[in-house]
């Protein structure tokens, strides 16, 4: 998670929210500022830059707007937490268990 946002974060309440995947903390790492980090390897390596031109060539214009599978994903993302808890397992258990008075 990279800026100062990640380096305040809250990994748990994050998940619960539907702001990071559910995924083992341990997959989160924060990388400090990512941007002046990216652009200091392109000022440096010719090879990182080569790299950067062909990622960016291989970028496509696609309008969202069009797709009503967007919009129903979008508008179900809205919410927190999130409408569709088979994505986030570990908060489905975490309000089970509250419900259950645990």
């Amino acid at each position: 998670i990279g800026g100062s946002f990640g380096q305040y974060i809250n990994i748990e309440k994050a998940i619960q929210i539907g702001l990071l995947p559910d995924l083992p903390w341990d997959k989160f790492h924060f990388l400090g500022n990512t941007s002046l980090k990216g652009a200091l390897l392109a000022l440096m390596s010719r090879e990182f830059r080569r790299d950067l031109t062909a990622i960016a060539q291989k970028m496509t214009y696609l309008e969202l707007s069009a797709d009503n599978s967007f919009y129903d994903a979008f508008t179900s993302a809205l919410f927190l937490p999130h409408t569709d808890l088979s994505q986030f397992p570990s908060v489905a258990e975490v309000l089970a268990s509250r419900r259950n008075g645990h």
